[in-house]
């Protein structure tokens, strides 16, 4: 890096170092705000569904149902719930450069899926959307702070992301990864706030990529908070940091680049116009190192958190996360989708989410109504705690009481507003002979036989063998235990596993017992064999952001298709 550039990494340091309290009491003031609205949820909501309706009245699809007359909101409440499948038709003549389809209101952004628990899809998003969407960042962060879970800025943090750009629609409208998109707003900010510069967040190589990140971040002394999607790419990038330790350090001291990295020629070469040596630093790392005190609490003694998704199946990797934090706490700031942030994490010790009225209209379906095509939704601040919802959203961009197929469960009101948690996606669900296993189901299993079997898993799914009779589910993992050993610890953890899922699943349990259902079997794959699957995802086009490992699988067909070559051993029976 040049004089130049050495100067301006300094005052972007020293900037923060000024700057950054004031922009914390800021965010903490939009907490504070958001705070105090929530005992005005439902006036705060009926005003975002008036915004809406008047919006997009006059669109083609609001048109046809009946939207654009002098009472929307009368028509709307009679209105059906919809699927993704209603608008695939209006999707493509919007992404071919038709407006006023969907959306009165200009699309300039397509948010893509990766299709791991779906279909693919693409979603429209607006100019309104997106500046909204960095207030959300505000409120978010701030709300953080209120809970003492983040100290105030001074430094910047680190972004653990894969740029996602699918390219364009046949209209000419970027495509992407919705991470991709909200992180473009930021514009030449993100450069003053990001430990990693854009160039870093354009290699799709994931092993490279999480060098990098680490490798820019340990250069920030007083790094504020780490951030990423999910919480398998921060498990995955703090055993990077362990592994390669000696290499991050060398490399920082001396302004290089480690050779083993698998990156394009150029991009090595515009990556190594940034480096430049700091010995200071890497002498302050490697006394850390010589003390066996390399941990993320002692390299960033102001990281006051993690940032990912912790509700739900995600709490497997959370468990594996925490042994390597040395007390740094992870912390979910919001629960969202590709079609907007529907809640904003608040409490520091659970997983827990205020429902948000201002950026889409969200509506709650009782569980026991998902299957009612005349079921009607309820508005959110009607929720009962202690009840479970699907999730139904009208969004700014023309979605109208789309079933955004998550399910939540409402724990207690704040206020108007529902404070709720994440459970599970809907249609999670193993069905051999009517037993409906769903993927709750099957996750507090196997939590239960990890208390009973020592034997750390690095990931799982389980899916249904229906080769046998009577049928079975198969349960596919992946061990850091290797060795002579691994074979009989599989075999306990399977017994163990077979024996919880009684216990969690009662129609599981019944079918088993009138011998409708075989005894569950293991496959154990070859270690990497779950990092390796993400990686391919990333090079057929997925984005790194998005791509998770769902627990329950229901195409029969993709352990042989995805992992045909990373089959280590089977475990036939747990009944033996």
């Amino acid at each position: 890096m040049s004089v130049r550039g050495k100067r301006s990494g300094r005052r972007q340091r020293s900037l923060l170092e000024t700057v950054g309290p004031l922009i914390s009491w800021g965010m903490r003031r939009t907490a504070d705000r958001f705070m105090a609205d929530t005992a005005h949820y439902a006036a705060a909501s009926t005003r975002t569904l008036d915004r809406i309706l008047a919006l997009n009245g006059r669109t083609e699809f609001a048109r046809s149902r009946g939207l654009d007359g002098p009472n929307p909101r009368q028509v709307f409440e009679k209105l059906p719930l919809t699927t993704y499948a209603d608008y695939s038709a209006y999707v493509e003549r919007t992404a071919a450069g038709e407006q006023n389809v969907l959306s009165g209101e200009p699309v300039i952004y397509f948010s893509t899926t990766s299709g791991t628990t779906g279909p693919p899809k693409m979603v429209p998003v607006t100019r309104r959307q997106m500046r909204m969407a960095v207030g959300t960042r505000m409120t978010s962060m701030g709300l953080a702070l209120r809970a003492g879970v983040l100290k105030p800025m001074r430094g910047r943090f680190m972004t653990m992301i894969t740029e996602h750009v699918s390219g364009a629609t046949s209209g000419g409208l970027p495509m992407g990864a919705a991470t991709t998109g909200g992180f473009r707003q930021l514009g030449n900010f993100a450069d003053k706030i990001l430990t990693s510069p854009p160039e870093v967040m354009r290699v799709h190589d994931q092993a490279a990529s999480r060098y990098l990140h680490l490798l820019f971040g340990l250069g920030e002394e007083r790094l504020w908070t780490m951030i990423a999607f999910f919480p398998a790419t921060v498990l995955f990038t703090l055993r990077t940091l362990e592994a390669q330790k000696e290499n991050l350090v060398r490399d920082l001291a001396d302004g290089t680049l480690n050779t083993e990295l698998e990156l394009p020629k150029e991009t090595r070469a515009r990556l190594l116009r940034l480096r430049r040596p700091d010995r200071a630093r890497a002498r302050a790392l490697t006394a850390l190192l010589d003390r066996g005190q390399f941990t993320p609490a002692r390299i960033w003694p102001d990281l006051g958190a993690i940032l990912t998704a912790t509700g739900g199946a995600f709490g497997f990797y959370i468990d594996q996360l925490r042994p390597l934090l040395d007390g740094v706490r992870v912390f979910s700031p919001v629960y969202s989708a590709s079609e907007g942030t529907m809640g904003y994490g608040f409490s520091a010790d659970k997983p827990f989410y205020l429902m948000v009225s201002s950026l889409a209209y969200v509506e709650l379906l009782q569980v026991d109504q998902m299957n009612d095509p005349k079921a009607r939704p309820i508005p959110a601040w009607q929720a009962k705690p202690g009840t479970e919802y699907e999730v139904v959203i009208t969004t700014l961009a023309g979605f109208t009481r789309y079933r955004l197929h998550d399910i939540v469960r409402v724990v207690e009101m704040c206020g108007q507003t529902p404070v709720y948690e994440f459970v599970e996606r809907s249609g999670q669900v193993l069905d051999i002979a009517g037993e409906k296993t769903a993927e709750h189901h099957v996750v507090e299993a196997i939590e239960l036989a990890g208390h009973d079997v020592n034997l750390p898993l690095v990931d799982y799914f389980v899916t249904i063998d229906t080769e046998t009779a009577p049928g079975r589910y198969l349960l596919v993992i992946e061990s850091t235990r290797t060795g002579p050993g691994l074979a009989e610890l599989a075999r306990q953890f399977l017994q163990a596993a077979e024996a919880a899922l009684h216990k969690t699943a009662f129609y599981y349990d019944e079918d088993r017992n009138l011998g409708i259902l075989a005894s569950m079997a293991m496959v154990v794959l070859k270690p990497g064999a779950f990092e390796r699957y993400r990686d391919r995802c990333v090079a057929a086009g997925a984005s790194a952001s998005q791509v998770k490992t769902p627990h329950v699988v229901l195409d029969q067909e993709f352990l042989s298709r995805e992992m045909r070559d990373e089959v280590l051993f089977q475990v036939e029976d747990a009944s033996k």
